[in-house]
């Protein structure tokens, strides 16, 4: 084997690499293959105006491109006419989508390409982007001229439909209505709201009426998640120090429901709560946030917000000082 025949096959490993690697991020099984894919769903589908059903659909059949891509790259059928060029054009796609997210969002948080198994910033994925399609353009170049048979088509398509099946097989698209469960009630949910600022209507007030009720942290927790966990302790520690202490309402997403007795006995307390499907958990939340998502309000006025594991991340001594601030 040659040198030039070397670096074609480098190229086409690295690329398939990246295209495998990122499919199955997306649904990687931390929590959940289906929390996974769900919440790609939410923070790269949904703000392009798709709907939640339609990006259920979306989300499994751009997977399955993925992962034929990857496989499809190592394989001769029509390598330089169809498969080089149709990567070429899935990663500028993303790039563009990547680049809208920056100008509307800035480059914060994970921009999902590779899931939670990889955490990457939108710039960042874009200059990996950048460089694959530069590796693309010298394969196509190294490459000789196709002399792939017509049938061969049909194989490139049988091998994506493989994946689709697949990925609609193991992670079937679930029901999205809204799953409510109340906890505890020990709190009075009909505070008075003839004390505070003005009376207005939250975000939050169509799916959660009870936020705009009084003063109220707003909690936003995934059952499973640590940092969720780390949260809720120091909330319930806090409580136990600030007089007149707010009521506090917890919103899960509908992932390891079964954890949540296990979250309120590692807070020290219980508290109320509901329960959303994912999908309904990040239209309320806001595709731009993250979990854990806490709020302290007052008659529906956001007067301190934390959200995420970065620059907004819950600090207990900011929920204080906004606390017995008046």
């Amino acid at each position: 084997m040659n040198n030039k025949s070397i670096g074609i096959w480098l190229i086409r490993i690295v690329v398939s690499l990246l295209f495998l690697v990122s499919a199955y991020a997306k649904v990687y099984h931390e929590p959940s293959a289906y929390f996974s894919i769900t919440t790609f769903e939410a923070k790269q589908l949904v703000p392009l105006g798709f709907s939640s059903e339609i990006s259920s659909y979306l989300s499994r059949i751009l997977i399955a491109l993925e992962f034929s891509i990857g496989i499809l790259i190592l394989l001769p059928f029509y390598l330089k006419r169809i498969v080089v060029p149709l990567t070429v054009f899935v990663l500028a796609a993303f790039s563009i989508h990547l680049a809208l997210q920056i100008y509307l969002t800035g480059n914060s948080g994970n921009c999902g390409c590779f899931g939670t198994l990889l955490p990457m910033t939108p710039l960042e994925a874009i200059l990996k982007n950048i460089f694959a399609i530069g590796l693309l353009v010298i394969l196509n170049r190294l490459i000789p001229n196709d002399r792939s048979k017509k049938i061969e088509i049909f194989y490139g398509f049988l091998v994506y439909l493989l994946f689709v099946i697949g990925i609609m097989v193991l992670i079937p698209i679930k029901s999205s209505d809204n799953v409510s469960i109340e906890f505890n009630q020990t709190q009075d949910l009909q505070d008075s709201i003839n004390e505070g600022p003005l009376q207005m209507k939250s975000e939050f007030s169509q799916t959660l009426p009870f936020a705009d009720n009084g003063r109220v942290i707003l909690c936003f927790f995934a059952p499973g998640c640590d940092h969720c966990r780390a949260a809720v302790r120091s909330i319930d520690s806090l409580s136990k120090l600030v007089e007149n202490f707010p009521k506090v309402e917890i919103i899960f997403m509908e992932e390891e429901v079964e954890k949540i007795p296990e979250f309120f006995e590692y807070a020290g307390s219980e508290y109320h709560y509901i329960v959303l499907d994912i999908s309904t958990f990040y239209d309320v939340l806001t595709w731009e946030r993250d979990t854990p998502g806490i709020f302290y309000m007052w008659n529906g006025n956001i007067l301190k917000e934390f959200n995420g594991t970065n620059e907004k991340s819950y600090n207990s001594e900011e929920l204080r000082k906004s606390l017995e601030y008046k």
